[in-house]
C-alpha cells in the first residue's frame, strides 16, 4: 500500500467511527423514552425486547475498538499487516473491512480452526508508557504533550482533545491539513517516545481521491453483515457497554482534557 491508500483508509475508519458514535446516541435518547413505557411489563417479556438494543450495542463497541486499534496501528506504521503470518493484508481486504486484522488466508484458518484473536480491550491495555513517565500522573502527562503541541507551527492545541489511559495516548480533534497531522505524531512517537497513539484526529484538508472517485461515500454495512465480519475477526463481545468501569480503556475518565 502506498501513502495514498493509507490515508484514504484511514478517512473510511474515521468516518465509520463518527457514525456509529451518532447511531448510539441516537439510540440511547430513543432507548430513554421507551424504557418508562415498558417498567410494569413482565421480566421475560421485558428481556425480549431490550435484547436487541443490547446486542446493538455490544456489535458496535467491538465495532469501535477494532477501529481504534486499526488507527493506533496506522500511527506506528504497523496497519494492514496480519497478526497471525505477518504478511501483507489484500488491499481489496482493507478497502471491505478497513479494521481488518487477519488476512483472508488466516481468516480463513481461524474460522475452520475455532479460533479467535486477542480482543482488541487486551491488545490495548498492553501498552506501557515510556519510563520517564512512569513517575507523573495522566494530568501532568497530558500537560507536557500540550506544551510540545503549543510549539508546533499552525496547530492549536486547544482544538485537541487528549488524554491518557493504560499507556496509550488519544487524541480527538480536527488539525488544519496532513502536514501539521504528521508534525503531531512526530513529536508524539519521535521526540517523546509514545509508543501507543490511538490517533482519531481528522484532518480538513482531507479530501482524499481513490479509484478515481474523490466524492465516493463510505457505505455503511447492514447489521448482518457487520455481526459477521465482526464474528470473522474475533468473535462478538457481549455488553461492552454496560463495561466501561476502571478496567477499559475507553472509560471517560479524570484524564481526558
Amino acid at each position: 500500500m502506498d501513502k495514498r491508500d493509507i490515508l484514504y483508509l484511514r478517512n473510511m475508519l474515521i468516518v465509520r467511527r463518527k457514525e456509529i458514535s451518532d447511531r448510539v446516541n441516537r439510540l440511547a435518547a430513543v432507548w430513554k423514552g421507551v424504557e418508562p413505557a415498558i417498567e410494569l411489563e413482565e421480566e421475560a417479556q421485558k428481556a425480549s425486547i431490550t435484547e436487541p438494543y443490547q446486542r446493538l450495542d455490544a456489535n458496535r463497541k467491538k465495532e469501535v475498538e477494532q477501529i481504534d486499534l486499526a488507527l493506533g496501528k496506522i500511527a506506528i506504521g504497523e496497519y494492514g499487516i496480519c497478526e497471525s503470518c505477518g504478511d501483507d493484508i489484500a488491499l481489496k481486504r482493507l478497502e471491505a473491512i478497513p479494521w481488518a486484522r487477519l488476512c483472508v488466508d488466516c481468516a480463513r484458518d481461524f474460522e475452520q480452526r475455532h479460533e479467535t484473536l486477542p480482543e482488541t480491550t487486551e491488545v490495548l491495555a498492553a501498552a506501557r508508557l515510556p519510563d520517564l513517565y512512569h513517575e507523573l500522573s495522566y494530568e501532568q502527562i497530558v500537560k507536557l504533550i500540550r506544551e510540545r503541541l503549543h510549539a508546533l507551527k499552525n496547530v492549536d492545541d486547544s482544538d485537541l482533545r487528549i488524554y491518557v489511559r493504560r499507556g496509550a495516548v488519544t487524541l480527538e480533534g480536527v488539525v488544519p491539513g496532513e502536514a501539521e497531522h504528521q508534525a503531531i505524531l512526530r513529536t508524539l512517537m519521535g521526540e517523546m517516545r509514545f509508543a501507543s497513539v490511538v490517533d482519531r484526529l481528522e484532518v480538513e484538508e482531507s479530501q482524499v481521491e481513490h479509484n478515481d472517485d474523490a466524492n465516493a461515500e463510505v457505505e455503511e454495512p447492514d447489521e448482518t453483515e457487520v455481526e459477521e465480519l465482526l464474528i470473522e475477526e474475533g468473535g462478538i463481545a457481549e455488553g461492552l457497554f454496560e463495561g466501561q468501569g476502571d478496567d477499559s480503556p475507553y472509560a471517560d475518565g479524570d484524564e481526558r482534557m
